[in-house]
């Protein structure tokens, strides 16, 4: 499958994609990304030319298109979210420019010949960061319907900053807003079969008004449609966009056993549902409420997330290691259901695109598993986990993808980053071949 969209020519051939989300957001004294500059050296020494993170859409410039004072930016969770993957990561909390860091990555992105995917995670994530009420309050008061022309807007004033520093040509691609199929405005993330046709081909006219809009203002820039699933919604699917990045996570069901349905029970401490998690409990666990209260007097955050941040606060750290083997039988009883699943979602993308949008590069830019707790290391140690995503790179650089994550957990912070550099090199160096 080789693209018809044009890639311009000053783009990588292949964008090997690394994924830390809130490279941007840091707070003093400084959190895991206060060195940009140290930050992507070492992405650009593991093998990887592309970043994909939040662009602070909404946060760095007003409706008016006059930037912004610097916003507040707290830990999502205080108290819980410090070690989880890819939370808590901006520092104690404090004042951060935002423009002014993305910058500063887009100076380091020039000095180590890398590019960057902008993208904004704001109606799902970004707003537990930002303790700006006022622009909160402001930016949900946009009606569902205005969202994306709203968030086209603030991208372009981005664009052309960036244009002004001489920076724009280190855009891979931009997103409106990253997976769009599943916002809790257009849906959430669920079959939309049974919602009204009108109302979701209204969401796509919003959506194909917003890319229009950036098109005509920078014809020399990419923009992409971001979904969650290759399965995703046709009737959402904007026919003008010029790339198309699904997310791949083929392996995250193999904790589902552990947590046992949590995320969708309405009671998730019944004992049973917590029986496979016992033997790895903390003695004193925290309570669902306990976290509820921890963002007291801020905007409610989806249940499924509390869920998460609660569970995987309660295990115990030093009850984990007798949970890898667990984990290494399991993956090696099903490593060939996996393998299908692989095949599986590169086959119905490859699909979908040439019916939806024929010709445009394609991107798996999220995928793999989702281990929320860095206390867990079994990924870490496993070589038959790391050969499963080996695998995964390899169907999508043999199906012609224009660019691939290995997994979504793997940046500077992540314990993986210097355990398994020389694996993360031998992966990248692979779907550049």
């Amino acid at each position: 499958m080789k693209p018809t969209i044009a890639i311009p020519d000053h783009l990588p051939e292949r964008l090997s994609i690394v994924f830390p989300i809130w490279m941007i957001e840091d707070t003093p004294p400084g959190g895991v990304y206060h060195d940009i500059d140290r930050c992507v050296r070492e992405i650009a020494e593991r093998g990887f030319n592309c970043i994909r993170c939040e662009d602070g859409a909404g946060l760095t410039h007003d409706a008016g298109g006059l930037r912004r004072q610097p916003v507040q930016i707290n830990s999502p969770f205080p108290g819980f979210s410090r070690r989880i993957r890819q939370t808590d990561l901006t520092g104690d909390g404090g004042p951060c420019n935002l423009l002014e860091r993305l910058f500063a990555l887009f100076d380091a992105a020039e000095k180590y010949n890398v590019y960057v995917i902008l993208s904004s995670w704001y109606y799902l994530h970004t707003y537990w960061y930002c303790g700006s009420e006022a622009v909160n309050d402001e930016l949900f008061a946009i009606a569902p319907h205005e969202r994306f022309q709203a968030f086209a807007r603030f991208l372009d004033r981005i664009i052309v900053e960036l244009k002004a520093r001489g920076r724009a040509h280190r855009i891979a691609f931009a997103e409106v807003l990253n997976e769009a199929d599943g916002l809790p405005f257009v849906g959430g993330y669920r079959d939309k079969d049974g919602d009204p046709l009108s109302e979701r081909r209204a969401f796509r006219s919003d959506h194909e008004k917003a890319i229009a809009f950036l098109r005509e203002r920078h014809p020399d820039i990419l923009f992409a449609y971001d979904t969650y699933t290759p399965f995703t919604d046709a009737e959402l699917f904007p026919r003008n966009a010029q790339v198309w990045n699904y997310h791949n996570y083929f392996m995250w069901e193999l904790y589902y056993p552990l947590e046992n349905g949590l995320m969708d029970r309405a009671d998730p401490t019944d004992p049973a549902a917590l029986a496979p998690a016992a033997p790895y409990w903390k003695k004193h666990p925290a309570t669902i409420q306990d976290v509820i209260n921890c963002r007291a007097g801020k905007r409610d955050v989806p249940k499924d997330w509390l869920r998460r941040m609660w569970f995987y606060y309660n295990l115990d750290p030093d009850k984990l290691p007798d949970l890898e083997p667990v984990f290494e039988q399991r993956l090696a009883a099903d490593a060939d259901h996996y393998r299908q699943r692989i095949a599986i979602n590169v086959n119905q993308a490859v699909k979908f695109a040439a019916e939806h949008l024929p010709g445009a590069p394609l991107v798996m830019g999220e995928g793999g598993s989702f281990c929320a707790t860095m206390d867990f290391l079994w990924e870490e140690h496993s070589d038959l986990y790391w050969d499963m995503l080996a695998e995964n790179v390899r169907a999508h650089r043999d199906a012609g993808f224009w660019g691939t994550v290995i997994r979504t957990t793997l940046g500077p912070e992540d314990p993986a980053w210097d355990c398994r550099a020389a694996d993360i090199r031998r992966i990248n160096a692979m779907f550049q071949d």
